[in-house]
């Protein structure tokens, strides 16, 4: 016999929790309470400083005690509004305060005779309230009850003779009131609503918008700055900071004279005629040739500018980078068919040289043989190295670590002296970076300031720092050789450019492509009196995998 299959037990589900009072309603409970506490103030100072008789109250001392209980309701019910937490929901609130409310205008109405007709006209505010606060049907409940108590109140005291049999209409036309009263304040609330809703969802767009906008500006290969009618920098993208050469210095609230005294001077002549022509200008600093733009944003006293700072060396560089690919491709290929005959000139002067046969003015031309082919076995193996760009495998390294180990290396390979290399890191730093790319950056660095410099102590200085917004460290090497000349340093990374003899010009070259490769950036900085490049690579929050 099959076996029926049972239905499934419905997951238990908490009751729900209370509603929460918003910040609107909390505004609005406390101006029902002081209206309250104030209509229950007027109506104990009536009782204790008018004579009741005299206005028509017919039980004086029942209305005086009633008027003083609501004042002492009105006090506790201001009081308990006050409260963080409420204990109960909205809706309960409302209905707590709604019920005294009713008890205690009844009872000052049954007390007060025909004079206390108007009474429930006290009502109004309390059950408006409900109506925007509920925004349901709820609310209409509210004013059927308070109507409902108030035409018993008054049939019972038309039985009893204390009014005339016309104040019972009008107390009917007051609890159609409530009602309307009711209906109006449902209508507002739903459409108030409705526009907090649809203005919380627009902030929630806006939000998000100004967001994307921001990751767009900051990846952004174009620099951007917003300034002020004033000349003050409101922001900017990091491209400025790498266009500029202001590392570690530039920030939000500074002038644009500190940025660049350029760009201020642009700025300053394209106010005064919005259709001036700016050529393009170059950066000492990076070596960057801009182009600048600027937009008006905003109108009166709001308004700033929007400059854009465009590298025209990028395209230039993006169209060199082609050329290069296509270039690496093509020697790559070259270069292997290159190196077997090179292997084999090189075997046939070791076998002429150890054979004996040579005459001794002929060791000069085989030594000339063998250091050729070792030159072009170097150009071969740094041409080859033009296709390791796009194979990069970044980790997290120890910056300082991996420097003091890497400089001791090159000191032994390079017969640097004790001393002559100088490293200073700031803490323990980590950064980003292909090990075998970071190490033929250093070591190409370190071996040309050595050709270059005095060879003293200290003649080598290398020091790094966090940079200035966190996210980067900056290494720096300086040497104390001669520098290099200003008219070669827009040149000075251009490939097969050299002024050593001997040099294959692709050192400084590769060591740029690498960096860029890994997202960092070389440049060489204006200062002396030797060579300053610096290094600024990304830094990484999690701790190295120890291998």
């Amino acid at each position: 016999m099959e076996t029926l299959p049972q239905p499934a037990v419905p997951p238990f589900e908490p009751p729900p929790l209370p509603a929460m009072v918003s910040e609107s309603g909390r505004r609005i409970l406390w101006i029902l309470g002081v209206y309250r506490a104030t209509c229950a103030t007027l109506l104990v100072g009536i009782a204790l400083f008018l004579d009741l008789r005299v206005a028509g109250i017919g039980q004086p001392n029942a209305f005086v005690t009633a008027a003083g209980l609501y004042f002492v309701f009105g006090l506790v019910t201001f009081l308990w509004v006050q409260r963080e937490s409420l204990l109960i929901s909205l809706q309960a609130l409302l209905l707590t305060l709604l019920l005294g409310d009713i008890v205690f205008i009844a009872l000052l109405m049954y007390s007060g005779g025909s004079a206390s007709g108007p009474l429930p006209i006290l009502l109004f505010p309390q059950l408006a309230a409900s109506g925007w606060l509920l925004r349901s049907r709820i609310a209409f409940f509210h004013a059927a009850l308070a109507s409902s108590v108030l035409i018993a109140v008054d049939s019972w005291r038309l039985i009893d003779g204390l009014i005339p049999g016309p104040q019972i209409l009008q107390t009917g036309l007051i609890g159609f009131g409530y009602f309307a009263t009711v209906g109006i304040a449902l209508a507002l609330g739903r459409y108030t609503k409705a526009s907090e809703d649809l203005a919380a969802q627009r902030g929630i767009d806006v939000a998000n918008l100004e967001q994307v906008n921001r990751l767009i500006i900051q990846d952004m290969q174009d620099g951007v700055l917003v300034v002020d009618l004033n000349g003050v920098v409101r922001g900017h993208n990091a491209q400025v900071t790498r266009l500029l050469g202001g590392f570690g210095r530039m920030r939000g609230g500074m002038r644009l004279a500190e940025f660049s005294s350029i760009l201020h001077d642009y700025w300053r002549r394209w106010q005064e005629d919005f259709a001036e022509t700016l050529p393009p200008f170059k950066v000492e600093a990076t070596q960057r040739l801009l182009r600048v733009r600027l937009v008006r944003i905003g109108s009166g006293l709001n308004g700033g500018t929007l400059i854009y700072l465009e590298d025209l060396g990028r395209a230039q560089g993006e169209a060199q980078q082609i050329k290069l690919a296509a270039m690496g491709r093509l020697t790559a290929s070259i270069a292997h068919e290159v190196r077997n005959p090179l292997s084999a000139i090189n075997q046939a002067a070791q076998l002429l040289e150890e054979d004996g046969s040579v005459a001794p003015e002929g060791h000069r031309l085989l030594s000339m043989i063998r250091n050729n082919a070792k030159r072009i076995d170097r150009i071969v193996g740094e041409v080859l190295q033009l296709n390791r760009r796009d194979r990069q495998q970044p980790e997290v390294i120890a910056f300082d670590e991996f420097v003091a180990s890497l400089v001791e290396e090159i000191a032994q390979a390079e017969h640097v002296p004790a001393g002559g290399i100088v490293i200073k890191c700031s803490g323990d730093m980590l950064v980003i970076f292909d090990r075998g790319h970071i190490n033929q950056i250093l070591w190409n660095l370190v071996r040309n300031a050595w050709q270059h410099c005095q060879k003293k102590d200290g003649s080598i200085q290398i020091v790094a720092r966090p940079g200035y917004m966190g996210d980067a460290v900056i290494c720096e090497l300086a040497d104390d050789g001669p520098g290099i000349p200003a008219e070669l340093r827009a040149q000075i990374f251009e490939p097969f450019f050299t002024t050593r003899p001997g040099g294959t010009g692709l050192g400084l070259y590769i060591a740029r492509e690498l960096a860029d490769a890994n997202g960092a950036a070389l440049e060489l900085l204006p200062r002396g009196p030797g060579a300053h490049f610096r290094l600024t690579l990304k830094r990484a929050a999690a701790q190295p995998v120890k291998v």
